[in-house]
């Protein structure tokens, strides 16, 4: 038995070890599955928010820019957060919205500041500072722009802090102070020049002839809006060619020469037209490549789904395997236990059985030992040949034979209760006065011994048996039981 159990165990042991193993290979393999494609999913959300933000789909681009922060914030990495928070201030400011782009800028530079990002740090004060500008707010402007140089300037990024100065060169701008806009557009064009970067030395010059057309400077107005239209050309760029020749056109008209002004300005006119047409072809192929990239990504979803739901179903179909065999292995056990008690309790049956037949068996030797005494004296009192003298002495030795001597009847108590344990105390506990004669009767009684038979085993007539029995009844009667067995049945129960 004990060593079915063992065995019942160790199966159980090792089943269990098996499905924990098999669970933990699952979720492991899960959740690589699941890492690897929230990255992808992750750069594909970014490259697609770029490339709307560069057609001009801001809208679009929001949208899965927002999608990108969700996942990056979910991942806890800070730095990326943090340029991705100054990405989303962009297009927010874009779709002219003000509030939530200045809580991109905010929270992105808390965090580029926390983990050492001087570079992001200055670009969302460069920001911060376009979007105070823009509602006249020029002290805070200035406040932001000026820390954004001093960051690009300590770690020496020529390009962004072009940028910088152009933007302070703005902010005087449109506050009408024009000499120091100048002075700040002409450092921009020297970080630009330092750098060799035409885009930006277009831009910087077309910010410089705006202003010296403001001051009435025509002649370095004319020069530095031709000089814009030179690098305008030079990077081949149709936005900045436009922008280009809308200065030049602009500048001709501040001093009253209309041809030349038309005549750029039809050139800008026939720009921005080409532009239109190729956007929207650019837009329309965007938006196949992008419908084939969200097919595309529909597709290997649904392939994801249709493993994870076999996964799953075979997880599901294993645990219920498991819980069929705990469930039968309970009751396995259950079903060997209740053998094992059972078994047991007949042992302890069987061992009461033969006490009880060992004290049954040595009543009845002592019974035909004292019989055997006392057919030997009957006999002796039928033999004429014995003296008077004889014969009154075995009447005496009839008469004076006990079978339970005090002695014995002691022993015999002794034996009676461990059969009977309660037997004597409940005859105490009924408050009836019982005397050791009437006691005896109700032992013999309860052996299940005749009138006859009790008067053998006591020694005394049947006339006395019944006399004591009878007086016995009468004591118990007055006591509410109809009868002697009645009374034993009440001890017993």
């Amino acid at each position: 038995m004990l060593k079915m159990n063992k065995v019942n165990s160790l199966i159980f042991l090792f089943l269990v070890l098996l499905s924990a193993v098999s669970c933990n290979d699952e979720s492991n393999g899960s959740f690589a599955k699941k890492s690897y494609s929230a990255k992808d999913e992750l750069t594909n959300f970014r490259t697609l928010g770029d490339q709307q933000w560069h057609l001009g789909n801001y809208q679009e681009a929001l949208k899965y820019f927002t999608k990108a922060y969700k996942k990056i914030k979910a991942s806890g990495d800070e730095k990326e957060t943090a340029t991705l928070l100054n990405s989303l201030g962009l297009v927010h400011w874009r779709l002219e919205n003000n509030v939530a782009a200045m809580e991109c800028y905010n929270e992105s530079a808390t965090l580029a500041e926390k983990n050492g990002m001087k570079r992001l740090l200055g670009l969302t004060h460069t920001n911060r500072a376009l979007i105070l500008k823009e509602q006249r707010n020029f002290e805070g402007a200035f406040s932001q722009n000026n820390e954004a140089i001093r960051l690009f300037s300590e770690i020496d990024k020529p390009k962004d802090l072009a940028v910088a100065y152009n933007n302070q060169g703005q902010i005087y701008r449109y506050s009408g102070a024009y000499d120091e806009a100048l002075k700040f557009y002409l450092l921009s064009l020297q970080q630009c020049e330092k750098i060799n970067d035409t885009e930006a030395k277009a831009i910087a010059y077309q910010n410089i002839s705006n202003i010296y057309a403001k001051k009435g400077n025509k002649e370095k107005a004319l020069d530095t809006g031709r000089k814009c239209l030179k690098f305008s050309y030079e990077v081949k760029s149709k936005v900045r060619i436009s922008e280009g020749l809308n200065e030049l056109s602009h500048t001709y008209e501040v001093f009253k020469m209309k041809d030349s002004a038309l005549h750029y300005f039809k050139k800008h006119y026939e720009v921005e037209k080409s532009l239109m047409k190729a956007n929207q072809s650019k837009i329309l192929s965007q938006y196949q490549a992008n419908l084939g990239i969200e097919v595309k990504n529909l597709r290997i979803k649904n392939l994801q789904n249709e493993k994870e739901i076999a996964n799953e179903r075979l997880m599901f179909v294993g645990a219920c395997f498991m819980i069929i065999l705990l469930i039968s292995a309970f009751f396995i056990y259950r079903y060997l236990s209740v053998i094992k008690f059972k078994k047991k309790q007949l042992e302890m049956e069987l061992e009461n059985s033969n006490h009880l037949i060992q004290v049954k068996e040595e009543d009845l030797k002592t019974y035909i030992i004292d019989l055997t005494h006392k057919n030997n004296i009957i006999s002796k009192l039928q033999n004429p040949d014995k003296a008077i003298k004889d014969i009154e002495y075995d009447v005496s030795e009839l008469l004076e034979q006990k079978i339970f001597t005090d002695d014995g009847w002691d022993k015999f108590k002794k034996r009676f209760s461990e059969i009977y344990p309660d037997f004597f105390s409940k005859i105490r506990q009924s408050g009836i006065p019982v005397t050791e004669a009437e006691v005896r009767i109700l032992v013999l009684m309860t052996l299940k011994l005749n009138g006859n038979e009790m008067a053998n085993s006591l020694g005394i007539s049947p006339q006395s048996a019944r006399a004591c029995k009878m007086r016995l009844k009468k004591k118990l009667q007055l006591n509410n039981y109809e009868s002697v067995e009645a009374y034993l049945q009440y001890i017993f129960n």
